[in-house]
């Protein structure tokens, strides 16, 4: 389970590296009164969702690269000047838009209907991978006991608040049928007058996009990082250069595989495949922490145990039901009504009748187990709304990746495992915290 989820990690942030690349051609296009297309190349004899190429993207991602490997904190320091900077263009586009809003824009409110906002939710679900990014930075951070917490919640709080804000904006400028899908902002003050605008609002976008590039540039290096310190992929990933103090390999190696992505896949291929992967994992890590907070080896009795087990499986079923019923039926209910009680039961049940076995040392996730049981259901029932060509492309990578762990994978950290000889040590494997 863990290599599964380590696995979909990876794979959502190459694919979100590689919509973000593709996106920022799309913009520097619109900044120089051109279509996206006119930079990328036509390969007529590919299939229409790869068909164009996209060389923009790949000098991006190699300049990216330099940026990442060459230091942790000039990457810092670039994003922060950079930020500000960004800031003032999303308040420029929130003022600007509300100037030139136009209410009737919004009279066909929901026009695809309840359906449709979950739909649409789980598709842009990949709007929201990166913040566990932070995470990965724990080794770099002075206090990360304190700041990583600060840092996740406060960031999500902030950009979460800005999504709602700029979708408000965009939804209020323009009908939502005229909205332009490759560089929706930048056209929209366009269609209102004010073209002298797009300038200013592409490049803003330009500049958050290579932001974005740079922090999953550096997050996800260090996720692979991690990994390979179990000797679960090859070590040499792990290795983290003296001078630099930067993972040079893993950072080369993902973007590597993103810049392929970027040049052939279309936005529509990488974003549903983005989500599909990102909402897998975000139920894997509400299930995560039900066991690391309810279950310690030696600690948990086998009663709670078993009952551990048998309300995270009516958790688990009730909400898979629920989002299979979803999916296959328009208009019926009468499936919520036995599903929905049986996730509230179940979680009551985990509530009362199972103690926990481990508390946290510095900072914990509250409303446990509410909060991870609501996350595990939201996330299965987005999955439902996700199209079936996904979720093909999804088991394809999940079989690739079981079958490299039991060939590879799986031996090289059962040899890595058995050297830590003490207690202490094989103590530490079982936290992943061999190097």
């Amino acid at each position: 389970m863990a290599f599964i989820a380590a696995g979909n990690i990876l794979l959502e942030y190459v694919i979100g590296g590689a919509a973000v690349a593709r996106s920022w051609t799309s913009n520097f296009a619109t900044l120089l009164n051109h279509q996206p297309n006119d930079f990328r190349i036509v390969a007529h004899s590919f299939s229409p969702n790869y068909r164009y190429l996209d060389p923009i993207a790949i000098v991006v991602l190699a300049i990216i690269c330099v940026m990442a490997v060459i230091s942790t904190k000039g990457s810092s320091r670039f994003n922060y000047i950079a930020s500000i900077f960004h800031i003032a263009v999303i308040i420029f586009i929130i003022i600007g838009g509300f100037i030139k809003a136009d209410t009737k824009n919004y009279s066909d409110f929901a026009p695809f209907g309840v359906r449709g906002i979950f739909q649409a939710s789980a598709v842009l679900f990949f709007a929201y991978v990166g913040f566990d990014a932070v995470s990965t930075m724990a080794e770099e951070t002075k206090n990360p006991g304190r700041d990583i917490p600060i840092g996740l919640v406060g960031s999500m709080v902030i950009t979460t608040l800005a999504y709602c804000l700029l979708a408000v904006t965009l939804c209020l400028m323009q009908p939502y049928t005229d909205i332009d899908k490759d560089a929706p902002f930048p056209v929209a003050f366009e269609a209102v007058g004010w073209g002298w605008a797009k300038y200013i609002v592409a490049a803003g976008a330009l500049k958050g996009m290579t932001t974005v590039l740079l922090v999953s540039a550096v997050g996800q290096a260090r996720y692979l990082t991690h990994i390979a310190r179990t000797h679960m992929l090859p070590p040499w990933l792990a290795i983290v250069n003296e001078k630099t103090g930067t993972p040079v390999n893993a950072t080369v190696v993902m973007l590597a595989a993103t810049a392929v992505f970027a040049f052939f896949s279309s936005l529509d291929i990488l974003t549903n495949l983005l989500s599909i992967s990102t909402l897998f994992i975000f139920m894997l890590v509400a299930i995560g922490l039900l066991v690391r907070r309810y279950y310690v080896s030696g600690v948990t009795t086998t009663a709670n145990g078993i009952k551990f087990i048998v309300f995270l499986a009516l958790i688990l079923g009730s909400s898979i039901a629920t989002a299979l019923y979803w999916a296959i039926s328009t208009d019926g209910w009468i499936a919520y009504a036995i599903t929905g009680p049986i996730w509230l039961l179940s979680t009551i049940g985990f509530w009362l009748f199972v103690p926990q076995a481990r508390e946290p040392k510095v900072w914990g996730v509250p409303l446990v187990p509410w909060l991870p049981s609501l996350s595990i259901a939201i996330n299965i029932f987005l999955l439902g709304s996700i199209d079936r060509a996904s979720f093909e492309r999804f088991g394809l990578w999940t079989l690739i990746i079981l079958v490299y762990y039991f060939l590879f994978g799986l031996h090289a950290s059962y040899d890595t495992a058995k050297e830590a000889s003490s207690a202490k040590q094989m103590k530490n494997v079982e936290e992943g915290a061999v190097n």
